[in-house]
């Protein structure tokens, strides 16, 4: 009897399941280029089965605990809502134009029709997407969004964005918090101190390469030059491509480093139900990346664009998996109502955006 009672107190093993990408460049490049020259030859109509097609094909090509993940939208859902978008964006346009004035009146209208939009918009993306014929969703509320994105904002604002971080930390959780999968609900456990912290280091970074920039330009000019005032080729051309590649490798570090920080931070704090997600991205391969991925889409005039993309995701999910807690076929399927398209179409023609 104590033994049983003992078994049912302990807590469930747990195994760790790490995601699987398997698609390739030359695959993607296939569709990329076929929704490229379509979306142009009917002037972006197409841009929505061209979305559907990419996002099928990299959703279908991401597995966890041996099941691909399902995307299920439609283009004819997607194409409405863009439509619906557009005529708004238009319409907004030809007033302001031909009443100035009522920008004015338009603006505050605008800026508090955004949180509306973003909880649509996640509503929607959350909703198409599944694994093991589990829908995800999305529980967020208007007032969490408005909060989230424009009280704290404000906020950053006033404080000369010394707030920042926080104002970033606030939608992250946000956006994750009210997340599920089946019945199971996610929680975001990052604490914001470390969000903090990748910021001013980032920013002491910038500042840094900037200083150095400065110093060196003076340095390079008294170099390069003899002391007859004529500049010596051999020093000008040596200095000259110091200075681009430092002009390319510096800000490259300093996003890598951001992106590494801001990852890790948030995907490792995410926990779904009783199951955690581990991000662990090291710097040095994804500035890497950053650098290979970077020359080879200027080499090749943009066409390794699809390339880059691929390697970029595959890297990011090796570095990612899931500890969960007993079985992984726990999870159950909730009910949620249908969303509609029109939130992400609008956020799509306005340029935010609301994911991670």
């Amino acid at each position: 009897m104590d033994d049983a009672l003992t078994a049912a107190a302990a807590p469930a093993a747990t195994q760790t399941t790490s995601f699987e990408f398997r698609a390739t460049g030359g695959e993607y490049f296939r569709i990329w280029i076929v929704n490229l020259l379509l979306t142009i030859l009917t002037l972006g109509i197409y841009s929505a089965w061209a979305k559907v097609r990419r996002l099928r094909y990299l959703y279908g090509s991401t597995s966890l605990a041996g099941s691909a993940f399902e995307y299920h939208g439609q283009p004819l859902q997607i194409l409405k809502g863009r439509l619906i978008a557009v005529g708004t964006l238009f319409l907004y346009g030809f007033v302001t134009q031909n009443w100035p004035l009522t920008s004015l009146l338009l603006l505050p209208v605008m800026v508090f029709l955004l949180p509306f939009v973003i909880v649509l918009s996640r509503r929607f993306q959350m909703r198409m997407t599944s694994w093991r014929g589990i829908r995800f969703g999305f529980h967020g509320e208007y007032g969490g969004a408005l909060a989230a994105y424009i009280g704290w904002g404000v906020v950053a604002a006033i404080t000369l964005y010394l707030l920042l971080p926080l104002w970033i930390y606030k939608r992250v959780r946000f956006l994750l918090g009210n997340s599920s999968v089946g019945t199971e609900r996610f929680a975001f456990e990052t604490g914001v101190g470390r969000y903090f912290a990748f910021y001013y280091i980032t920013l002491g970074l910038a500042i840094a390469a900037l200083l150095c920039l400065v110093l060196l330009s003076g340095g390079i000019a008294a170099v390069v030059t003899t002391p007859g005032g004529t500049p010596s080729a051999p020093s000008a051309i040596g200095a000259g491509l110091a200075l681009v590649i430092g002009l390319i490798l510096v800000p490259l570090a300093i996003g890598a480093y951001w992106e590494r920080s801001f990852t890790n931070a948030t995907f490792a704090g995410l926990r779904i139900g009783p199951h955690r997600v581990n991000c662990h991205i090291r710097m040095g391969r994804l500035l890497w990346l950053y650098v290979t991925n970077v020359l080879g889409v200027l080499l090749t005039l943009g066409l390794f664009y699809p390339w880059a993309l691929v390697r970029r995701l595959r890297y990011q999910l090796e570095c990612m998996n899931v500890e969960i807690a007993g079985s992984i076929d726990n999870f159950a399927a909730a009910a949620a109502p249908e969303a509609s398209a029109t939130g992400e179409a609008i956020g799509e023609v306005f340029d935010v955006d609301f994911g991670l």
